[in-house]
């Protein structure tokens, strides 16, 4: 999805870093279209049962906060599923190009949701450890 935003030059809505005009009205509307164009993508690609919980949100930033903070709970018990299904992973009858491409696939899975903290100050540990990497 957010692969398709960014395609579509429509992320700025969904972050939030493109604000909604308060000076001209005419830049004010194109962004209310665009903004309600995104949130309806967002619900044409959810279920109903989720859609339903955020259906009166009326920014695009929001749905995402909010489906994020949702589904930011299960990301643990998936990223439990994925490393379990990843151990038990066997290549048996599969041909190694599938095997390879399930296995790559739950890694990749399992990188992603792994959220590093962003590096704001740079203190002697982080030096240390870029010098260590560089060597």
């Amino acid at each position: 999805m957010e692969i398709h935003l960014a395609f579509k030059r429509k992320l700025g809505f969904v972050d939030g870093s493109v604000k909604k005009s308060t000076t001209d009205e005419k830049y004010a509307a194109q962004w209310e279209t665009c903004n309600n164009m995104v949130i309806s993508w967002l619900h044409n690609n959810i279920t109903d049962t989720i859609k339903r919980s955020i259906l009166f949100i009326n920014l695009a930033s929001e749905v995402e906060k909010q489906l994020e903070k949702r589904f930011m709970l299960t990301n643990g018990s998936r990223k439990y599923k994925l490393s379990k299904d990843l151990f038990s992973l066997k290549q048996k009858e599969l041909s190694i190009d599938d095997y390879y491409t399930t296995m790559s696939g739950l890694w990749e899975e399992i990188e992603s949701m792994t959220v590093l903290p962003p590096v704001t100050t740079v203190n002697a540990k982080i030096t240390s450890l870029l010098k260590a990497i560089e060597t």
